[in-house]
């Protein structure tokens, strides 16, 4: 059964389920949810037991997760058992095994499981499993966590500061809290510090989002491209989702450029947009209107559409194809200004 993230606490305290299920691409948020579970289990019955396994180590003896499961701690009250790494290899076992019990508690951890999984389908419909995703965060999440990491640390923050680090930071919650840390630790005896401060404390250890990649993409830097597409890949973010934002891109760039083929002025035509440009992108966006013209955004958008289609069909080549496509499309605009 899926369940939200402020249903955790309750669901716990009240033993609603006998086991949890926590995946995604967020490694971070998958590792918050698991501690926080751990946290209220453990505070709840004081004397827990907590036994990690791993998912090679129940495949290889199927029995050690049914005897774990089942014999009760010899010097805990509660037992928590977390399992490390889990595919669907071991779906029959989990499914023979795991049952209400309640002196035992199982987390499974794994990274992101597609809608055709079986362990995911086992734990999305048995109504004694529970099942929490954990996608990358949205520049909202991001937002929302940032005003609170400043709040609980005394330090006011603008709304437009919180929009340019949302916008710095990435979207894996580890990186996240991580680069907050240090700012928070760096601006903690400044009384003054402006956009500049904030930019100077990620400048040494900077994560690129989809915005990067999109500016970059049309401002022909060949060289920060493939560093941002290498650092988002490592984050876990499947190719599909780059092509497509970088469609979106495009198609607001052909967006604009239509208003104004029509007779609106550029400023009137970025006004139209929903949601708005951000406000430290709008020169450079302006720029992206002048140099990618209605043709030629066209023909960008439908090569991105051919390559989405070819990684469905070459899943085991589709970061090769979604980085050669759009090194190609950024290095239209590259050729011409080394040809300027």
């Amino acid at each position: 059964m899926k369940i939200k993230s402020y249903q955790i606490e309750e669901c716990v305290k009240k033993s609603k389920f006998c086991s949890y299920l926590i995946y995604g691409q967020n490694k971070g948020l998958v590792k918050e949810k698991i501690n926080k579970i751990k946290e209220i289990f453990s505070n709840i019955n004081k004397e827990v037991e907590i036994i990690k396994l791993t998912n090679d180590e129940i495949k290889e003896n199927p029995e050690k997760l049914y005897n774990e499961f089942n014999t009760f701690s010899l010097s805990r009250n509660k037992k928590l058992l977390h399992i490390l790494n889990v595919k669907d290899d071991i779906k029959n076992i989990i499914e023979e095994t795991i049952n209400p019990n309640p002196f035992c508690l199982v987390l499974f951890e794994s990274g992101e499981l597609t809608p055709k999984s079986r362990i995911r389908k086992l734990f999305e419909k048995d109504k004694f499993l529970s099942i929490l995703p954990c996608y990358y965060d949205t520049e909202n999440d991001i937002q929302g966590l940032i005003d609170k990491f400043f709040k609980n640390n005394n330090i006011p923050i603008s709304n437009s500061l919180k929009s340019i680090l949302a916008t710095h930071l990435g979207s894996e919650r580890n990186i996240i809290k991580n680069e907050l840390e240090k700012i928070v630790l760096f601006l903690k005896n400044k009384k003054k510090f402006n956009e500049k401060d904030i930019l100077n404390c990620v400048s040494d250890n900077y994560y690129f989002n989809f915005a990067d990649l999109n500016y970059s993409i049309c401002d022909g830097n060949l060289i920060r491209l493939d560093k941002i597409i290498n650092q988002l890949y490592l984050e876990g973010v499947n190719p599909i989702t780059l092509l497509r934002s970088t469609s979106k891109h495009f198609q607001k760039i052909l967006f604009v450029n239509e208003k104004i083929e029509n007779g609106l002025n550029i400023n009137d035509s970025l006004k139209l947009l929903k949601p708005p440009i951000f406000f430290l992108y709008i020169n450079q966006f302006k720029q992206h209107i002048r140099s990618w013209k209605i043709k030629l955004s066209h023909k960008v958008i439908e090569r991105i559409f051919d390559a989405e289609r070819l990684c469905k069909l070459n899943s085991k080549i589709s970061k090769t194809i979604c980085w050669r496509t759009l090194r190609n499309i950024s290095s239209i605009k590259y050729k011409r200004l080394t040809s300027s």
